[in-house]
C-alpha cells in the first residue's frame, strides 16, 4: 500500500489466581488506547511470548480473557492489508496459526473466558482451548473472514467442523458471514460452541468457578492429559450432542449439506466472490479428515490442512475481492461512525415527531421514529380508514419484533401507544420534526409544506422523503426554507441503513446539524448529498435502468441484458429490482432524470407501455420475461452478453463521474457507502467504484488494486 500502518499493539497480561483450590494463570488481552482488542504481527508476538513465559509447573490451568466488552475481535485488518506479496500473505496465516497453536499445545487443561466481542481471530483464539464460557451480555461470536473476502485462518475452520459438524460450520463460517450475522452466547450455547453461559455482573469469578469445577470432574473421573498435550481439545456434552444429532454425521451427509450450500452461493453470487467458495472446498476437508479421525480430534487435518487454509488464505488476501471487502468494511465504521458534511453547529432537541401521510412507507417511517427514539409520533392523512390502517399495522409490526424476541411485552406495548393519528395536521403544533412521505409529485409536496408551516414552531424541523425531486423547488414557497432538508429513506426502513441527507443553497447549519443527529439516534448511516436530480443511489440505479431499457427497447434480448451482471454477485437483476421499485415509481424518477440530463437519461417507451398497460413489471413470478410484456417490445436479435456488461459498466463509470465533477458527495467513498447501505451492493463489490475499476477500466480509487506476482 502507498502509505505504512502503524499497529495498535495489544498487550497479553499474565497473573495467577489461586480459585477453588487449583491455581490458574490468566492471560488478559488489552491495549492501552481503549480500541477494540485486535491482533497483529506484534499482538501475536506478545501473545507468544506470555504463554512461553508461563511458570506451567506451579498451574493447574490457563485461561485467556479480555477487558470490558471485547474479547478480541480477530486480526488486524488494517496491518494484515499490507502484505503485498504472496509469502507475505500466507504468513499472515502461519503467524496466527503459529501463536494461537501454543495455547491449544500446553500440557494442562486451557479456558477461553470469552467477557464480550469474539469475532475471526478472536473466535479461532477461543477455540484453540479446551474450554470455554462466554458472558450472557455477549452479543457478537462468528466469523466475519468470508464477507471481508477471506476465509478463517487460524484454525476456525476445522476445530469448529470438530465441534459442530460441517453443515453447522457451513452456515457459521459462509451463510451468516455474508448476512452480517453473529451469534449472541446464548445461541453458541446452544449450539456448543461454549460450554457454559456466566453472568456478566460477576463473570471473571463465576468462570473460575466453572473452570474450578471441571478440573474437579477430570480428577474424578481420571481424565488424562494426553490430549491437551497433542493440541487436541476434549468436545465438551454439548458439542457431542450437536455432533450426534446434527445433519453431518457421515461425509455423505456432509457432502449433501454443502452441495446445498453450493447452490445457494451459485444462485447469489455466480462464482463472483471467491471466498465462500474456497471456505467450502475447506470444510468439506476437514469434515472428510474428521471422519477419518474421529470426534476426539479437534484438528484431525493436520498439517496438511493447515497448509491448504494457509495457501488459501494467502491467495485471497491478495485478490481484488479482498481489497474491496476490507475497503467496504472500513468505509462502513469510519463514515457512519464520522459522516461527512455534518456541521458543528448544536443540534435541536428531537421530543416528537409527526409524520405526513399513511401509507407503506409512512407507516414504516413512524414506526422507526418511535422504537429508535422513544418519542411521541403523530400520523396525519386525508383517510382515517388509512390511518386506522397504518395503526394495525403497526401494532403487527410490533407483534412480530416481540415473538422474535426482540422486544419485551412492554417495549412493544410502550412503542405502539407512542404512535397516534388522525386527520388535522394542527395536532403537529408541538412536534420538533414532521416529515412528509406523499405521492412522489413535487407539486403535491410544495402544497403539503404550505399547509404545515402557519401550523408549526418557527424552528421545527422539516423533512422531505423525497427520492429525487429538487428541496431548493420544494421549498421555493416557504417563509422559513432554511430549515427544509431531504431525508430519504430506503425501502425496507427497518433493514437498510442509508439516510441521505439533501442540502439546499439556503439550508441552515443547524437544520443540517439536526438531520445529522436525527439519523444518529435513529441507527442510520447519513450521506450529504448535494441538491441534485436522484440525489445518489436513484441517480446510479435510474442510469443503469436507462441503459438496460434502451437496449431491451433497441432489440437485443431481453434475458440476455437481464442477466449480463449475473457475473458480478449483485443482489438483483436489473429487472427485478425494477419490479421491486415498481415501474409507476421508476417511470416517474427516469422522467426527472431525463428532464435533469436529458443528454445521459432518456425514458424508456417499453416501459411507459409497461406503466400505462399497469404491468407489475417485466417479468414473471419465475424470474423469466413475462408474456404480456414481451408483447410490448420489439423482435430481439442475438446479443452478447459481454458486451451487454461492458456497456453497461461503462455508463455507470460516466454516471459516477460526472457526479464527482459535480460534487454531489465530498468523493467517491461516499458513493460507495450509499450503494452498500442503500442499494445492499455487497462488499465485495467494494461499493461501486471498486468494482468499476475492476471491470470498466476506470481509476476512481487504484490503490485498492495492488498488482502481485502469481501465487506460487
Amino acid at each position: 500500500m502507498s502509505e505504512t500502518v502503524s499497529e495498535t499493539v495489544t498487550e497479553t497480561r499474565a497473573s495467577y489466581v489461586n480459585h477453588g483450590g487449583y491455581r490458574f494463570a490468566v492471560l488478559t488481552l488489552a491495549n492501552s488506547s481503549h480500541r477494540p482488542v485486535t491482533l497483529g504481527p506484534a499482538s501475536l508476538a506478545g501473545f507468544e511470548a506470555a504463554v512461553r513465559a508461563l511458570d506451567l509447573p506451579g498451574v493447574d490451568a490457563v485461561a485467556v480473557t479480555g477487558e470490558g466488552p471485547v474479547f478480541c475481535a480477530g486480526a488486524d485488518l488494517k496491518m494484515m492489508t499490507e502484505a503485498a506479496t504472496p509469502e507475505q500473505a500466507r504468513d499472515v496465516a502461519r503467524r496466527g496459526l503459529q501463536a494461537l497453536g501454543l495455547l491449544a499445545a500446553l500440557p494442562v487443561p486451557t479456558f477461553a473466558f470469552i467477557n464480550g466481542t469474539a469475532l475471526g481471530g478472536g473466535l479461532e483464539l477461543a477455540l484453540h482451548a479446551n474450554y470455554r464460557t462466554a458472558a450472557d451480555s455477549v452479543r457478537a461470536m462468528g466469523f466475519p473472514e468470508v464477507r471481508l473476502g477471506l476465509i478463517p485462518g487460524w484454525g476456525g475452520i476445522p476445530r469448529t467442523v470438530a465441534l459442530l459438524g460441517a453443515a453447522e460450520t457451513a452456515r457459521l463460517v459462509i451463510t451468516d458471514s455474508l448476512a452480517g450475522k453473529n451469534l449472541s452466547a446464548r445461541r453458541a450455547g446452544d449450539l456448543g460452541l461454549v460450554d457454559a453461559i456466566l453472568p456478566e455482573d460477576g463473570f471473571l469469578p463465576a468462570s473460575l468457578d466453572f473452570a474450578a469445577g471441571t478440573l474437579s470432574r477430570r480428577a474424578v473421573t481420571g481424565a488424562a492429559t494426553a490430549t491437551e498435550s497433542t493440541a487436541a481439545t476434549e468436545p465438551t456434552a454439548a458439542a457431542q450432542s450437536s455432533k450426534k444429532h446434527g445433519p453431518s454425521g457421515t461425509v455423505t451427509n456432509a457432502s449433501a449439506a454443502l452441495d446445498a450450500v453450493r447452490r445457494q452461493l451459485d444462485v447469489r453470487l455466480h462464482g463472483a466472490a471467491p471466498a465462500p467458495y474456497r471456505a467450502l472446498d475447506l470444510i468439506a476437508a476437514a469434515a472428510a479428515a474428521n471422519e477419518q479421525a474421529g470426534a476426539a480430534a479437534v484438528n484431525p487435518a493436520g498439517i496438511a490442512g493447515e497448509q491448504a487454509e494457509t495457501k488459501a488464505f494467502g491467495e485471497l488476501l491478495l485478490s481484488d475481492e479482498a481489497r474491496a471487502s476490507i475497503y467496504a468494511f472500513h468505509l462502513t465504521q469510519s463514515l457512519g461512525r464520522k459522516p461527512a458534511g455534518r456541521p458543528a453547529a448544536q443540534p435541536l432537541p428531537l421530543r416528537s415527531v409527526g409524520v405526513v401521510g399513511a401509507g407503506l412507507m409512512a407507516s414504516q417511517l413512524a414506526l422507526v421514529f418511535a422504537q429508535q427514539l422513544r418519542v411521541p409520533v403523530r400520523i396525519t392523512d386525508l383517510s382515517p380508514d388509512r390511518i386506522d390502517t397504518s395503526l394495525a399495522w403497526i401494532a403487527g409490526q410490533l407483534d412480530k419484533l416481540l415473538k422474535r424476541g426482540l422486544l419485551t411485552a412492554a417495549e412493544a406495548e410502550a412503542i405502539r401507544v407512542l404512535v397516534t393519528g388522525g386527520t388535522d395536521k394542527a395536532a403537529f403544533a408541538d412536534c420538533d420534526v414532521v416529515i412528509e412521505a406523499v405521492f412522489e409529485e413535487l407539486e403535491v409536496k410544495r402544497a403539503v409544506f404550505a399547509e404545515l408551516e402557519p401550523l408549526l414552531r418557527p424552528e421545527t424541523l422539516l423533512l422531505t422523503n423525497t427520492s429525487s425531486l429538487s428541496i431548493e423547488a420544494m421549498g421555493a414557497g416557504l417563509a422559513r426554507p432554511g430549515r427544509l432538508i431531504g431525508f430519504h429513506f430506503f425501502n425496507p426502513v427497518a433493514v437498510l441503513p442509508l439516510v441521505e441527507i439533501i442540502a439546499a443553497p439556503k439550508t441552515d447549519e443547524t437544520t443540517l446539524a439536526t438531520g445529522f443527529e436525527l439519523a444518529r439516534r435513529l441507527r442510520k448511516t447519513a450521506v450529504l448529498a448535494t441538491d441534485t436530480a436522484g440525489f445518489v443511489v436513484n441517480r446510479v440505479l435510474t442510469r443503469l435502468f436507462d441503459e438496460v431499457l434502451a437496449l431491451i427497447d433497441g432489440g437485443s434480448d431481453p434475458t440476455v441484458v437481464n442477466h449480463a451482471l449475473d457475473p458480478l454477485g449483485l443482489p438483483m437483476t436489473p429487472l427485478a429490482l425494477l419490479q421491486f421499485i415498481g415501474p409507476a415509481v421508476q417511470l416517474h424518477i427516469c422522467e426527472t432524470m431525463h428532464q435533469a440530463y436529458p443528454q445521459r437519461f432518456g425514458v424508456s417507451r417499453s416501459l411507459t407501455a409497461l406503466v400505462a398497460a399497469g404491468l407489475p413489471g417485466y417479468l414473471d413470478h419465475d424470474g423469466g420475461l413475462s408474456p404480456s410484456a414481451a408483447a410490448l417490445l420489439p423482435p430481439s436479435a442475438p446479443t452478447d452478453a459481454g458486451r451487454v456488461r461492458a456497456t453497461l459498466l461503462g455508463a455507470l463509470a460516466e454516471e459516477v463521474t460526472a457526479m464527482l465533477d459535480e460534487s454531489v458527495v465530498a468523493g467517491p467513498e461516499e458513493v460507495d457507502l450509499c450503494m452498500i447501505l442503500g442499494a445492499n451492493f455487497p462488499f465485495h463489490t467494494g461499493g461501486l467504484t471498486p468494482l468499476l475499476d475492476r471491470e470498466a477500466g476506470s481509476a476512481f480509487y487504484p490503490e485498492l488494486r495492488v498488482r502481485v506476482p502469481a501465487v506460487g
